[in-house]
């Protein structure tokens, strides 16, 4: 008995190097990703290590966490472009992109095969899409996208102020026809409350809600609010989506049953590429060119 278990410990030092081993030369900064042809590399904190990959391992992973199986090649190569400009956009300064700071989703080589995502069709994608970014004025720009407006993207401007001229109001009639178009959200009064009270930590008494204690102040020109008051509170209709985790800043609204049902039309912020848009245009024959230059207006590739 104690010979089995002297050998049972032994099995155990041996295996735990190997085992060891195998994760450091999974996880640790290898000097094989440290570049890849585009000289680009995303810090990734993985198993609490710091992890360099390069530009093409981090696409991948992006690309597959923000498109669907059945997305267009087209799109694909839109989206790889889009990522690559966001990643020189904001390392202009110097600073070394890193995935935290960048937040985008990503998916492993295991979670992309749960997907169903065509390996070969995202490394196509961005490898035949080499170098290529988007500019304005010779400057890589702020690339933004939602996954889909209301018919309408929104300026820059009307969101967060401030000026980008390639970040306007462009059509997106495509996304009418996408079957997350339109939801409808009810939310009880005590549920809207707490909500508010959980974000910003003001307490609101409110009795029977009425149609007076909501009240739209003010849209932009795509349809999307831009103030709203609820309760005897001001909000901007950005703050308001995000605090009543709402799809989107452009809805309708009817009070009843003590509650507010909200009518959401399009998915996110609504600024820049629309990728439900882009995949149509994709399905109709346009290039990832000619996707980029309807939504980004004014740029070149």
């Amino acid at each position: 008995m104690r010979r089995r278990l002297s050998w049972l410990f032994i099995g155990c030092l041996l295996v735990i190097p190997c085992m060891g081993t195998q994760i450091y030369q999974n996880y640790r900064p290898s000097a094989d990703w440290e570049q890849s042809a585009e000289g680009l590399t995303v810090h990734m904190k993985e198993f609490g290590m710091d992890r360099v990959v390069s530009f093409d391992e981090y696409a991948i992973g992006v690309l597959a966490a923000v498109l669907e199986p059945d997305t267009n090649e087209e799109t694909m190569k839109a989206m790889a472009v889009i990522l690559r400009t966001y990643i020189a956009y904001t390392s202009a300064d110097g600073r070394q992109p890193d995935s935290q700071w960048l937040g985008q989703p990503w998916l492993s080589a295991r979670e992309r095969i749960a997907k169903g995502m065509d390996e070969e069709k995202l490394k196509k994608a961005v490898s035949e899409t080499e170098g290529r970014k988007i500019l304005y004025n010779g400057e890589p720009i702020l690339p933004l996208y939602c996954a889909l407006s209301n018919g309408k993207t929104r300026c820059f401007s009307d969101v967060w102020g401030g000026e980008y001229a390639y970040l306007t109001t462009v059509d997106s009639l495509w996304d009418k026809s996408s079957p997350d178009y339109m939801e409808k959200i009810w939310l009880s009064r005590k549920k809207i409350i707490r909500m508010l009270a959980e974000t910003d930590g003001t307490k609101n008494a409110w009795g029977q809600l009425s149609e007076s204690m909501v009240q739209i102040v003010d849209k932009d020109d795509s349809g999307y609010i831009l103030q709203i008051e609820i309760g005897g509170q001001t909000y901007s209709g950005e703050d308001l989506r995000r605090r009543l985790g709402l799809p989107s800043a452009c809805f309708d609204y009817t009070v009843k049953n003590d509650g507010i049902e909200f009518t959401c039309y399009g998915r996110g912020h609504g600024v820049g590429l629309s990728l439900f848009g882009a995949n149509a245009m994709a399905e109709e024959g346009k290039s990832w060119e000619e996707i980029i230059s309807w939504y980004f207006p004014g740029t070149s590739v």
